[in-house]
């Protein structure tokens, strides 16, 4: 059941396969539950995401790429600016 939780399915599919699969009643308390969890698993995603930019901005610096030619990538220059504090920051 967790698994579905914390799948990549939209919340309305989740929600379908905890009532038809599970048995679960969707009772307002149960679906604001969900939608907490569904929150959870996206912001735990959108994390990661950030993270691995940062660390690919990281192995960009250690390389001696060009901050014009990182930030022409589509990277931000905030991102840019953590992963150099980051980077210097370990030295």
């Amino acid at each position: 059941m967790l698994e579905e939780l914390l799948s990549e399915k939209d919340v309305v599919e989740k929600k379908r396969i905890l009532a038809d699969e599970y048995g679960m009643k969707m009772t307002a308390e149960l679906e604001g539950r969900i939608q907490i969890m569904c929150n959870l698993s996206e912001n735990i995603e959108e994390r990661s995401i950030r993270r691995e930019r940062l660390n690919a901005i990281g192995r960009m610096l250690r390389s001696n790429i060009t901050k014009e030619q990182i930030l022409s990538m589509g990277y931000t220059e905030a991102e840019y600016k953590k992963a150099e504090s980051a980077l210097y920051a370990n030295v």
